[in-house]
């Protein structure tokens, strides 16, 4: 005879056969389907990899998972809240939907045109969070533990026109995701703020006509199809998306589960390189065969884009101060550990 008790979210015990498992019952939440890297990282990786260890670790305790993706639970900007809530109690955020409750998370749209890699973006970002202790606080003012930050691949332009110059942008429309938006002020397009998903079908019919995003994300929501010109800009590598955990449900769980999920999070970033470089070798042929048209920005053109761009990084973190954030404590610690990496860098947005 099996008995099970509890609320989602809290403990309950399983009695089979005189023995007795402590079973937790969470669910992970995403927005995104789990064909983009963040989410298809979480379901192949971090939560069967929870449950293997919990397994392995020789204790009575389980979790009994629901996983809710691609907006069955919960949309781009309602991901956050839902964990905060205790509707759901892991979320895979992506923070650009986040800007007035993560707003120190922001940090890396607001300093564009690096060239650093992925690899090199995961331990500048877990440096950030190491050094200043109110970019954890903010996850934490809203009922959540900040676990770990995943990466982006390099992010470009993928639009209907060709792009040769910035001024080739002026006058047109451009989608962007949030904080995305702000890479366009300065280049005369039109800035319409979009939802990346519906790229396709935005472009396609002639709401705007490009959008700024990696290539490992314009084959999922085939974006590349309504808008084959890929422009090789280099935005830069993000610290885009994020694993939290509900507060309350953390203080439930038991240390050695909370060490492994510390330990799970810490390898998550790692395996959504791994996708993105799997991803890009299998989708850019296909892409290609399907009209995809790829040129890169000249670097004279990339460096005039950021330079005739107002000072975003400063706007960004003046703003801030006022409200009581430490803006310029961000952008001058990221530009600090950029620079140390010797990559290239378009503007030295801190130092103006």
């Amino acid at each position: 005879m099996k008995r099970l008790v509890g609320l989602a979210g809290a403990c309950a015990v399983l009695f089979a056969g005189g023995a007795s498992v402590e079973v937790m019952k969470l669910t992970v939440v995403a927005a995104a389907p789990p064909s983009t890297t963040p989410v298809k990282a979480a379901k192949e990786y971090f939560v069967p990899e929870v449950s293997k260890r919990l397994a392995a670790s020789g204790t009575d305790f389980r979790i009994d998972w629901t996983e809710a993706y691609s907006q069955s639970l919960a949309g781009f900007n309602e991901v956050f809240e839902t964990v905060e809530e205790g509707v759901a109690h892991v979320g895979v955020v992506l923070k650009q939907f986040e800007e007035a409750k993560l707003p120190l998370e922001q940090y890396m749209y607001m300093v564009p045109f690096m060239r650093h890699t992925g690899r090199q973006m995961i331990q500048v970002d877990a440096n950030l969070h190491a050094k200043i202790a109110e970019m954890k606080a903010q996850y934490e003012k809203h009922n959540q533990v900040f676990l770990v930050s995943g990466p982006s691949a390099p992010q470009q332009m993928f639009s209907k026109f060709e792009i040769r110059t910035v001024d080739d942008l002026k006058g047109r429309k451009i989608g962007a995701s949030g904080a995305m938006g702000h890479w366009l002020r300065g280049s005369g397009a039109v800035i319409v703020t979009a939802n990346m998903a519906q790229s396709y079908t935005d472009i396609k019919n002639g709401v705007y006509d490009g959008y700024p995003m990696a290539l490992t994300l314009a084959f999922p929501y085939k974006t590349y199809e309504a808008a084959p010109h890929l422009t090789i800009v280099d935005f830069g590598v993000l610290a885009s998306s994020t694993i939290t955990v509900n507060k309350a449900v953390w203080a439930k769980m038991p240390q050695h589960v909370r060490q492994i999920f510390v330990d799970v999070a810490r390898a998550w970033p790692a395996k959504q390189l791994e996708f993105d470089e799997a991803n890009a070798a299998k989708w850019t042929e296909p892409m290609l065969g399907k009209g995809m048209k790829v040129a890169e920005l000249p670097p004279a053109e990339r460096r005039r884009w950021a330079m005739q761009m107002p000072n975003i990084a400063q706007e960004w973190a003046a703003a801030l101060e006022k409200d009581g954030h430490p803006g310029r404590k961000v952008v001058t610690a990221y530009m600090e550990e950029v620079r140390a990496l010797g990559v290239e860098i378009a503007r030295h947005w801190d130092r103006e």
